[in-house]
C-alpha cells in the first residue's frame, strides 16, 4: 500500500513540472535579428517621378542618405543590414514618410501664371512640347529686331537679308526669355523647344521687318521712276 501512494505522488509530481514548463517558453535567442515590417518605410520621390522606397536617415542641403528596401519573397528582413545610399539633393522632389507626414525638397514656384505645372512626368517630346507653347505665349523679341532689319533693307537693300540670316543664326540672350518659370530652362527638352520657337518668332520680326522694307525701297523706287522719267 506505500508502495502504491509513493508511485502515485512521485507521478503527480512529475505531471506538475511538465505543466509549469510548458507555461513559460524559452527565451529568445539574444542574437536573432527582429523583423522589419515593409508597411513601415518612407517614399523619395525624385524630380524624374521615380519613387524609391527606404528609410531616410539624413538630408543636407547637397545629399540625401537613406536605408534601400529591397524585394523579399519571404517576407522577411535580410539578415545582413543594407549599405547606406545617397542622391543629391537636387534630384529629389519630395520624401513621403512613414508617419504620413511629407517634407518637399524642391518647391514650384509660389506664384505665376503656370505656377500649378510641372514636368514631373512628362517625356522628352512632351516637356519640348510644353516650352514650344510656353514661347509662343510669353516670348516677346526685341523691338530692334523689326526695326534694325527695316533700317538695313531702306538704307542699303541687301543689309536687310544679311541681318536677316544673322539673328535666324543666333540664339537669343537666356536672361532676355522671359520664360513663366525660369527654372524650367535647366530642363534640356524644355529649353529646346522654348529657345527654338523664340528663334522662330525673331526670324519672323526680322522677316517682317526685311518685308516692309523691300516694300519701301520698291515704292520710293517706283516713284522716283515715274516722277522723272515718266512720260510728260
Amino acid at each position: 500500500m506505500r508502495t502504491l501512494l509513493s508511485l502515485l505522488l512521485t507521478s503527480v509530481a512529475l505531471l506538475t513540472s511538465e505543466v509549469s514548463q510548458a507555461q513559460h517558453p524559452p527565451a529568445p535567442d539574444s542574437a536573432a535579428v527582429p523583423a522589419v515590417s515593409r508597411a513601415a518605410t518612407d517614399v523619395i520621390v525624385r524630380t524624374n517621378g521615380e519613387e524609391l522606397p527606404g528609410r531616410v536617415v539624413r538630408i543636407t542641403p547637397q545629399l540625401v542618405r537613406y536605408l534601400p528596401v529591397g524585394p523579399d519573397s519571404l517576407g522577411q528582413a535580410a539578415a545582413a543590414a543594407p549599405d547606406t545610399l545617397q542622391l543629391a539633393a537636387a534630384e529629389v522632389f519630395m520624401v513621403r514618410y512613414a508617419n504620413g507626414t511629407q517634407e518637399v525638397l524642391r518647391s514650384a514656384p509660389a506664384s505665376g501664371p503656370n505656377s500649378g505645372n510641372s514636368l514631373l512626368g512628362l517625356s522628352a517630346a512632351q516637356r519640348q512640347e510644353r516650352g514650344r507653347q510656353d514661347s509662343r505665349r510669353y516670348y516677346k523679341p526685341s523691338k530692334g529686331v523689326f526695326w534694325g532689319t527695316l533700317a538695313s533693307t531702306v538704307t542699303t537693300g541687301y543689309g536687310g537679308l544679311v541681318a536677316s540670316t544673322v539673328i535666324s543664326l543666333t540664339n537669343p540672350p537666356r536672361a532676355k526669355l522671359n520664360a513663366p518659370e525660369p527654372a524650367l530652362l535647366q530642363d534640356p527638352a524644355y529649353f529646346k523647344g522654348y529657345n527654338r520657337q523664340a528663334k522662330n518668332r525673331k526670324l519672323g520680326k526680322a522677316a517682317t521687318g526685311f518685308g516692309l522694307g523691300a516694300a519701301i525701297v520698291v515704292t520710293v523706287t517706283g516713284f522716283l521712276v515715274i516722277r522723272y522719267f515718266g512720260v510728260r
